[in-house]
């Protein structure tokens, strides 16, 4: 019975996209205006980022409908050439839903983990910029994902869940995923206290899109602090009062064309510079080159 109405539930939320991206943000938009006197949640430069969000969210919709093809060849080519094993297909018969679902989740988080670290690196970060982009962190923030990015988490879970072999579990594993990753982009002062590396807060996570140094590359899990704690990456020293965005990046945080455009300019810089180090270090002499001396 628990099965199924958690089943019907989340595929209700996981199919509808106007109810997932938009109605349910806008409902907790309402609470912190509304419960936690959040004012600023429907201020002019609150709106203005939350329409770039939903706007970029468009973009990507439209070039998944016109690269369908290309990209589902290219997972499945991956997939075929990773010849990945899976368990046995009745593996799960008679482990408890709940279990199934916790077990799904925490996998899932730490391919979470490692993806994260893989966008914040020197050419994984032009296509996560679009999400550290918004400097009005709130529950729309969430879908603020630029296409790149979400073809990479996609593909990853492609693999993971085909070899766990979990298929009951995936509906409510998503739509779980889903509501927090609203909840902790909300501006609330909750820590979780003694539970605070069980399950991430929205303190733990406005450190994640702090734009100032000491905080950039740190809180990367979505769910479990856990891996921060395990690897290095932890940072929540207080509630985080610093600007949120990433304009030190030179990304915009209200033009959605600019936002989807940024990864594509920035990565043709970085291979133009690249290709001219390589052009210069090879019309260099050689040090040390028989007939020729070195300055001092």
């Amino acid at each position: 019975m628990l099965f199924e109405t958690v089943d019907t539930i989340a595929r209700v939320f996981n199919n509808n996209l106007i109810l997932n991206v938009l109605l349910v943000p806008l409902l907790l938009c309402c609470c912190l205006y509304f419960f936690f006197k959040k004012k600023s949640e429907f201020s002019y430069h609150a709106i203005q980022n939350s329409a770039a969000t939903l706007l970029l969210g468009c973009l990507n919709y439209g070039t998944v409908l016109l690269c369908y093809e290309e990209i589902s060849g290219f997972v499945q080519a991956g997939y075929d050439l990773l010849r990945i094993p899976s368990l046995p297909a009745d593996f799960w018969d008679g482990w408890p839903f709940w279990l199934v679902c916790l077990i799904g989740l925490v996998t899932r988080d730490f391919a979470d983990y490692w993806n994260h670290r893989i966008m914040h690196t020197r050419w994984g970060w032009p296509s996560h910029a679009a999400h550290h982009s918004d400097t009005h962190v709130n529950a729309f923030t969430t879908y603020r994902v630029h296409f790149f990015e979400a073809v990479l988490m996609s593909s990853s879970y492609i693999l993971l869940l085909s070899w766990l072999q979990m298929p009951e579990a995936i509906p409510a594993v998503v739509m779980f995923g889903a509501l927090h990753n609203m909840y902790v982009h909300m501006d609330l002062p909750f820590t979780h206290g003694p539970f605070k590396f069980l399950i991430a807060s929205p303190v733990f996570h406005r450190w994640h899109h702090a734009d100032t140094p000491e905080a950039y590359g740190k809180n990367l899990a979505n769910v479990i602090p856990a891996w921060d704690l395990i690897f290095g990456t932890y940072h929540c020293p207080a509630p985080c009062t610093v600007k949120m965005g990433a304009v030190d990046s030179g990304i915009e945080d209200k033009n959605p064309v600019r936002i989807f455009l940024y990864p594509l300019l920035q990565w043709s810089r970085m291979i133009r510079r690249r290709v001219k180090r390589l052009a210069e270090k090879s019309r260099a002499p050689h040090a040390g080159a028989p007939g020729q001396t070195t300055a001092k």
